[in-house]
């Protein structure tokens, strides 16, 4: 295996996003998650999109 390293000036980072962490709110019981409450709040998504 090759040794490489990065340069100094990269950046790290990482992401998640509600969809990938929790998801399927009604299925097997679950209940919806403060996320699923949040995006059915009047103006608090893009053209109030929930993701259903």
């Amino acid at each position: 295996m090759s040794n490489y390293k990065f340069p100094k000036n990269f950046l790290w980072g990482s992401a998640s996003a509600a969809y990938q962490i929790e998801g399927a709110y009604n299925v097997d019981g679950k209940g919806m998650s403060n996320w699923d409450h949040f995006v059915r709040i009047p103006g608090k998504t893009f053209k109030g999109t929930t993701g259903d």
